[in-house]
């Protein structure tokens, strides 16, 4: 049962933020219990590096060999299109983390950047006109 004085900050997809729950899938956390919320962006992958690596050794390894392995060379190239294709095409991963009473939780991972930081921003108008509701303990 919703309380008559919950107003609702966001609601996308998924995810509904309202001054005193935090919604997203089927997971709800009080606005109450949470005292912080932040965004973080996760480093690339460095796996496709590897493709990199190995094609160019395919490749020089041909190369020396005087063509004796010349289908080598070609696996070689396509290694290395592979892995710098892989990892100038992949998007980077944007995490919110939430800190409350029980310590920090990875919330989401998201690889678009302005919805994740429309959440994060509902997130602490949220906290923040909470923490004005509540009344000051001595």
């Amino acid at each position: 049962m919703t309380d008559i004085n919950e107003t609702t900050i966001l609601q996308e997809i998924n995810v509904k933020i309202t001054n005193r729950r935090l919604l997203i899938g089927t997971e709800t956390y009080g606005i109450s219990n949470i005292r912080s919320a932040n965004l973080t962006r996760q480093v690339r992958s460095k796996r496709p590096f590897l493709l990199i690596i190995v094609g160019i050794l395919l490749a020089l390894w041909s190369a020396v060999t005087d063509g004796q392995f010349a289908e080598f060379f070609n696996i070689g190239i396509v290694l290395v299109i592979a892995g710098i294709a892989i990892f100038v095409l992949t998007k980077p991963v944007y995490t919110i983390h939430i800190e409350g009473a029980s310590g920090k939780i990875n919330l989401l991972n998201l690889t678009d950047f302005t919805f994740t930081k429309r959440i994060v921003d509902a997130m602490n108008t949220a906290i923040a006109g909470n923490r004005k509701i509540e009344p000051q303990r001595k």
